[in-house]
């Protein structure tokens, strides 16, 4: 059963969360305008999407690192004041070049994001929890990019683009001084002094093992799926639908509403599978699979004349996405050796994440030069079919990965 002090554990990684998505999509809501107002185009709007994820994946082992050596409190902290400074400063911005700065610290400030939300869930939830913990602490993200749509629309609409980022950005920091007075490290509940430790990762035995590659395939696609969402859906809906800011705010939020939903409903419902006897491996993977059958569906999007029903198509991919997205992070924390969730979580990331830089740029090039999302989306809908395949038959059996400290490190 998951007491009180887990709730509050929970409550306050899914409101990082939902600041987290707030200060990532922003930019995604924006981008029409300010492709007009900087003189951009799609293409370069792209790749101004995409640059996010640049120090994104370089500071993502670096950061897990240090939260295994000095606790996530600090790292995960920290990471969100400077991504909050940087979104706010994007008000400030004048050319693609200043664009690129400040993305470039908001994506190095959300590196902790996700790998230190799922260190903190192994660290405190057992086995038959995690993914139901997961479940609510990312829906905190589904819940934030069904809000920065409305949220900023309705700023872009009363006032423009710069004073939006300025109040997103800013308003995320009251997180931060919640999650400084409100959560404690392991070491800190137990109130044992264990002082600061690392523990060295044999690198040449991790990129070579079967479980770590099959997890990077998996997530790799699966991440190209959602930057896709988060980068362009907004700009789709208008460029590509016809929608107004407003109308684009009601009926982008939608699907990421129904995410909040399905992402702790299929956590639970795993877990649920354990209880009842099921393998954790089977847990995970055949739900992870279902998951991913049902966001592979985007591929027919592109191929609807009606704009409602292709809303409706996209609010049934995201809801597989998002649940796709629970179970996967949940796979991450129950295969990371104790003492490594920080690295391993964020390792298996960084290289998963190089997706967040060929989806936005992809996508923007793919508009460029055919006037048209499709082919962006069937591309991105048979790579959530090779990523079922790789969990299917690539990964191994969900168990805590093993290596042998003795040699390569």
């Amino acid at each position: 059963m998951i007491d009180a002090k887990k709730i509050g554990i929970i409550a306050l990684l899914a409101g990082g969360m939902f600041i987290n998505a707030i200060d990532r999509g922003a930019l995604g809501v924006a981008a029409p305008i300010m492709i007009k107002e900087l003189n951009m185009d799609p293409a370069l709007m792209g790749v101004a999407l995409s640059v996010f994820y640049w120090s994104y994946i370089v500071c993502m082992v670096p950061v897990g690192r240090f939260a295994d050596k000095y606790g996530a409190k600090k790292a995960l902290g920290w990471a969100a004041v400077l991504w909050s400074f940087m979104s706010a400063a994007t008000g400030f911005v004048h050319s693609f070049y200043g664009l690129i700065l400040t993305r470039l610290g908001v994506g190095a400030g959300e590196a902790a994001g996700n790998p230190l939300s799922a260190k903190v869930i192994s660290e405190n939830f057992s086995s038959e929890q995690r993914a139901t913990a997961t479940g609510f602490c990312l829906s905190g993200t589904k819940l934030g990019m069904a809000a920065v749509p409305l949220l900023m629309g309705f700023l872009i609409t009363q006032w423009n683009w710069r004073i939006a980022f300025f109040v997103t950005g800013l308003g995320s920091l009251l997180w931060c001084i919640c999650w400084y007075y409100f959560y404690k490290d392991v070491s800190e509940q137990v109130d044992v002094v264990l002082g600061p430790h690392k523990v060295a990762i044999p690198w040449k035995q991790f990129l070579t093992n079967r479980c770590v590659l099959g997890l990077m395939l998996t997530k790799f696609f699966l991440d190209y799926l959602w930057v896709l969402f988060v980068s362009w859906l907004p700009a789709y809906l208008i460029m590509e639908r016809g929608f107004s800011i407003i109308k684009m705010g009601i009926y982008a939020s939608i699907p990421w509403v129904v995410g909040f939903v399905a992402q702790p409903a299929m956590g639970y419902f795993s877990d649920w599978l354990i209880k009842k006897g099921v393998s954790v491996t089977k847990a995970r993977k055949y739900t992870l699979v279902g998951s991913q059958l049902v966001a592979a569906s985007v591929i027919g999007v592109g191929f609807v004349d009606d704009p409602i029903i292709a809303v409706i198509l996209l609010t049934i991919n995201i809801a597989g996405e998002s649940a796709s997205a629970g179970i996967m992070w949940t796979i991450l924390a129950e295969v990371s050796p104790k003492g490594m969730g920080g690295t391993v979580s964020s390792a298996i990331n960084t290289i998963s994440s190089i997706a967040g830089v060929l989806a936005p740029t992809i996508t923007g090039f793919i508009y460029k030069f055919t006037g048209s999302f499709q082919m962006a989306l069937f591309v991105a809908g048979v790579g959530i079919l090779i990523s079922a395949c790789a969990i299917l038959f690539i990964v191994p059996e969900i168990k805590p990965i093993e290596f042998n400290k003795k040699s390569n490190m």
